[in-house]
């Protein structure tokens, strides 16, 4: 009678375990499905959408980490595509220049960054300042009535304006080379930052500031007056040049107002290979900002550490995947 009780309590413990791990992968399956219709939701409700991309190194779509990027971006229906350099490589093929020419959105909407890479690729070396700046011309910058190209070819103020909302674009060339700071990011630049920053009459829930510059914690290398300058008013502040997706805290890692600061880290030249995406909602005006990882199969909403919310002119929010969906919901 004993043996009899263990056997049918080891069979009952063998279909217990069964129909938990049945639970288990339904659960996984719903969510998964879950996560993929709330990415689409944000699409939905978000008045528009943007990407930030840097150091694919030459790549294209014939590379899974670009082809899932440049799925995505349009997947998304994203309005533009900032790039942070390092989009080309020297001494091989890079079809990325093809993409540029070639295809309407990225030809059309796509604001590169000047880097080492450019610089190297067009010029002597990594140190040629201001070499790479034809890259620009593989998108008809020039041309465009919303762009001011600095007389240096290959810095300068653009503006996006979508449903009523201005993004102010502040493209900065730092490269990694020449390493004096002094020299590759040079006062010109400098000055050039803070008479666009002056010279913008930002609103309360109209303006969205984005200011780029592709050699990492770039912003340390501002003196005091002009750091606080830029974080108190750019909303977006966005280096590169690591491959390593990170948040920089110029201000403190206690403080949650100012710029939300980002390394965009590297498009198949990384670990953890990605961009950002950017959906900016009203009422009030924020960005929900986003690392997708390009490993993944399908674009989806992002856990804590990977997933921000900046309030224009307010409070930055750590999110993860429920805080998302919460908010999506309400």
């Amino acid at each position: 009678m004993l043996i009899m009780k263990r056997m049918k309590r080891t069979g009952f413990s063998k279909f217990s375990t069964r129909i938990n791990l049945l639970i288990i992968i339904i659960l996984l399956a719903n969510n998964s499905l879950f996560a993929q219709n709330s990415i689409k939701e944000l699409d939905s409700i978000a008045s528009f959408s943007f990407s930030i991309m840097s150091d694919n190194k030459g790549f294209s779509i014939e590379n899974p980490h670009m082809f899932n990027c440049n799925k995505w971006i349009k997947e998304a229906g994203d309005s533009f595509i900032l790039g942070l350099g390092d989009h080309v490589k020297d001494n091989i093929e890079n079809p990325f220049l093809d993409l540029l020419k070639n295809d309407s959105l990225w030809h059309n909407h796509f604001y590169p960054n000047v880097a080492d890479g450019e610089n190297e690729y067009w010029g002597r070396d990594q140190g040629d300042w201001g070499a790479g700046s034809p890259i620009l011309d593989y998108v008809g910058l020039s041309e465009r009535k919303n762009v001011k190209l600095r007389e240096n070819k290959c810095e300068y103020y653009a503006i996006e304006e979508h449903d009523g909302i201005k993004v102010h674009i502040i493209q900065l060339h730092y490269s990694d080379n020449p390493l004096d700071p002094l020299i590759a990011f040079n006062e010109s630049s400098r000055e050039f930052l803070m008479d666009e920053l002056n010279g913008i009459h930002k609103s309360v829930d109209k303006d969205i500031i984005v200011v780029l510059a592709h050699t990492g914690a770039w912003v340390n290398q501002l003196s005091e007056e002009r750091k606080l300058k830029l974080m108190n008013k750019a909303d977006l502040i966005l280096g590169a040049t690591t491959h390593h997706f990170q948040r920089y805290h110029f201000l403190g890692a206690d403080v949650d107002t100012g710029a939300i600061a980002l390394n965009t880290g590297a498009v198949g030249n990384s670990f953890d290979s990605g961009f950002l995406q950017i959906h900016v909602l009203k009422n009030p005006t924020r960005m929900i900002v986003q690392y997708q990882h390009t490993q993944n199969e399908s674009r989806m909403l992002n856990e804590k550490g990977f997933a921000f919310e900046k309030v224009i002119n307010g409070k930055i929010r750590v999110l993860d995947l429920n805080l998302i969906n919460m908010q999506i919901s309400k």
